[in-house]
């Protein structure tokens, strides 16, 4: 009976601790700014060094696209139907980053909170690198090779903001140079220590 009484007053005594812990888990933050209080100091003197790089710093690249592929552009006309086609070998390329200016930042107690903007194509372009005609008829009814890749340009330069394995790498890609570009900013003024949390733009529904 003994025995029993005790292993019931240990399992209140353990269910008591661990709700206990439980109720005092939001509070654990507080706590540990009361315990170190020279975290908040040291994380506002490294957002103010950030914000003031941001507010200086324009764009960062994050990434590069250099991609070869083959356009091919068919001529059709009313009842003789495809009568000339355009095979192009085009060279992409294009430059990916955000805009500093537009991350928002966050001071926690012991944490640096970044969100980051939609990453865009800063500058791109496109070059022929091998070009085939066949036109049964007059050249006057095809599109010019500028056009083609004119209108190509915009197809690739769409492609790597939607499509999702593309933009996945980008997104991959835009952590780990902001990432990088903060901490050289930091160490830059003899800061050693950080800690950061990075949030990635939403998507939208259309997307």
């Amino acid at each position: 009976m003994k025995k029993t009484g005790k292993w019931l007053l240990s399992l209140v005594s353990r269910t008591l601790v661990i709700i206990l812990v439980i109720l005092l888990l939001p509070y654990a933050r507080e706590l540990y700014r009361a315990i170190i209080p020279g975290v908040t100091g040291e994380i506002k003197a490294q957002s103010r060094i950030i914000e003031q790089k941001l507010e200086s710093s324009q764009r960062l690249e994050v990434t590069r696209i250099d991609e070869e592929s083959i356009l091919e552009a068919k001529t059709s006309v009313i009842i003789l139907g495809t009568v000339g086609s355009t095979t192009i070998r085009y060279r992409y390329t294009a430059s990916v980053g955000i805009n500093l200016r537009d991350v928002m930042m966050t001071v926690d107690s012991d944490r640096i909170i970044f969100s980051l903007p939609q990453a865009e194509i800063l500058n791109d372009g496109i070059e022929a690198l091998e070009i085939n005609k066949r036109n049964l008829f007059s050249k006057a009814i095809d599109k010019s090779v500028e056009t083609l890749l004119a209108e190509q340009r915009l197809k690739c330069r769409e492609q790597y903001i939607t499509d999702e394995q593309h933009s996945l790498k980008i997104q991959e890609d835009t952590v780990k140079a902001f990432k990088e570009t903060v901490c050289q900013w930091l160490e830059d003024a003899g800061e050693s220590h950080y800690e950061f949390e990075i949030l990635l733009p939403e998507k939208s529904a259309a997307e």
